[in-house]
């Protein structure tokens, strides 16, 4: 089984079951975390046995946790996967749309990224205004806009396995810290577009639209927390080599600031915010088909 798919599951209903049946008949290697569901959830996990390798958190501890676990199970025991997909447990992934993903990796792209198009009265209104706002403040911390940034239907190829067990958040923000640091990674994403589906409008996520959105954009700023102290640090350098110098040698010195602040958000962000990992600093590079 050349691809893995790792689905993260919190009191889920049959729909997984049958998820987890279809996908085993398309030769996935299945790994399914159950993330705390407790005991009158038991029944669904013990049917998937026979489909899948089932992990089992002791207590909920959130999406990202029980995502990194099949993470760090698939890096010690990798079976031979070249690759993996992430797919959530709520029956908003088709099977047809997972094989379109390993589709992709088998073809050569090392990071798949599912994008919905979230308009249109079929889409609940807290999903749009959510994507919306996350779409935005992504854009301003990392530069790069992206249709979609919240799917969780994404592909990895083997090579990832070593820093995406790194990322830090536990819940929903991880997937958005995922996507933050392969920024800063320069990694080539692959943009699949695919079909948008809630079902009872979307009553069966347990996405909290405010906590977990406010966990999730704290995590953006966070992130962009060096650019913004050094844009302060900037202007108050100037500020005090001018009055110390005067403005005489502004032709000098404001270009010596600059370049010192570049260099200081460089080391801030490469062994602070960004440490273990490989960081880079050109363009971003994105394929949308």
């Amino acid at each position: 089984m050349e691809i893995a798919v790792l689905i993260p599951a919190y009191q889920p209903d049959s729909v997984l079951i049958s998820l987890v049946q279809a996908l085993h008949r398309e030769n996935f290697r299945l790994i399914v975390t159950d993330d705390g569901s407790g005991p009158a959830y038991a029944d669904i996990f013990s049917a998937l046995l026979p489909y899948a390798e089932v992990l089992t958190c002791p207590e909920n501890r959130g999406k990202g946790h029980a995502l990194k676990c099949a993470l760090r199970h698939l890096a010690t025991d990798p079976q031979g996967c070249r690759a993996f997909i992430t797919a959530d447990a709520d029956g908003q992934h088709t099977v047809a749309d997972i094989l379109r993903v390993r589709e992709a990796l088998l073809s050569g792209s090392r990071f798949v990224l599912t994008t919905r198009t979230l308009h249109g009265k079929s889409v609940p209104l807290r999903s749009r205004v959510g994507n919306d706002l996350s779409r935005f403040f992504f854009s301003l911390a990392s530069g790069c806009f992206l249709e979609d940034n919240q799917s969780g239907l994404r592909g990895f190829t083997a090579e990832y396995l070593s820093w995406l067990c790194k990322i830090s958040g536990n819940k929903y923000d991880y997937e958005m810290n995922v996507l933050l640091y392969a920024e800063r990674q320069e990694l080539p994403i692959r943009c699949l577009p695919i079909e948008v589906i809630y079902l009872n409008n979307n009553q069966s996520s347990h996405f909290d639209p405010v906590r977990d959105t406010l966990r999730i954009y704290l995590r953006v700023i966070c992130t962009a927390r060096v650019s913004i102290f050094m844009a302060v640090l900037h202007g108050v350098l100037i500020g005090a080599v001018s009055l110390l110098l005067g403005w005489d040698y502004s032709a000098l010195t404001i270009p010596l600031c600059a370049l010192l602040i570049a260099a200081l958000g460089y080391l801030c962000n490469r062994f602070l915010v960004f440490r273990g990992l490989r960081y880079g600093c050109g363009p971003r590079t994105f394929i949308i088909t």
